[in-house]
């Protein structure tokens, strides 16, 4: 079974982003064959992809990596230790009132000794198959969220605030970049590494 104490991740509240954009050599193509092709495409570092049995489209999360909620934002945040252990977090940086629910779901089983809230004010269950856990609270501007630990990649996460899928961030560090990302799916899937 994967260990949880492995999970040494940190939640901190704003990160600046910074990029770089490189320009490819544009195609001089045309008459005379002088011209070289355009290289072919390399696709995105980070690129959301089909996971697990239910296909669904997810990311890869760096191992040990630290994410955290941009200030003036709410959502969730992901986190993992690259041995099964997983951290979802949750919070509201303006302290409202809004109410955070959620599903998450494996193709393998949850250690149910090893799922726990992080703050203690969260309502957190497992179902009685180990595959399902269903978690809420309103954590106004602190921070609550579930440590998890699956028998297999990916989890399957199905995120709400205020019963809603959409207006709030899900973030984690990913994989092949380390740069802190947001989730353009929800329901979304995650695997480490």
């Amino acid at each position: 079974m994967r260990n949880l104490t492995s999970l040494g991740l940190l939640l901190v509240v704003a990160l600046p982003a910074t990029g770089c954009i490189v320009a490819g050599e544009p195609y001089h193509g045309g008459g005379g064959g002088g011209g070289h092709p355009a290289p072919a495409p390399t696709p995105a570092l980070d690129a959301a992809r089909p996971l697990g049995a239910a296909q669904l489209m997810g990311y890869r999360v760096e191992s040990g990596a630290s994410a955290e909620l941009p200030a003036g934002d709410l959502g969730f945040v992901i986190t993992a230790n690259g041995q099964g252990g997983y951290r979802v977090t949750w919070s509201d940086t303006y302290g409202s009132a809004a109410a955070f629910t959620g599903y998450i779901t494996t193709d393998g089983v949850f250690d149910p000794y090893q799922v726990r809230g992080y703050s203690g004010a969260e309502n957190i269950e497992i179902s009685g198959d180990q595959g399902m856990i269903t978690f809420g609270s309103t954590p106004g501007s602190y921070v609550d969220g579930v440590d998890l630990v699956s028998s297999t990649d990916p989890i399957y996460l199905d995120l709400r605030v205020d019963g809603e899928r959409a207006g709030f961030g899900i973030y984690f560090t990913g994989a092949e970049s380390g740069a802190q990302l947001s989730s353009d799916y929800n329901p979304v899937a995650f695997t480490s590494p």
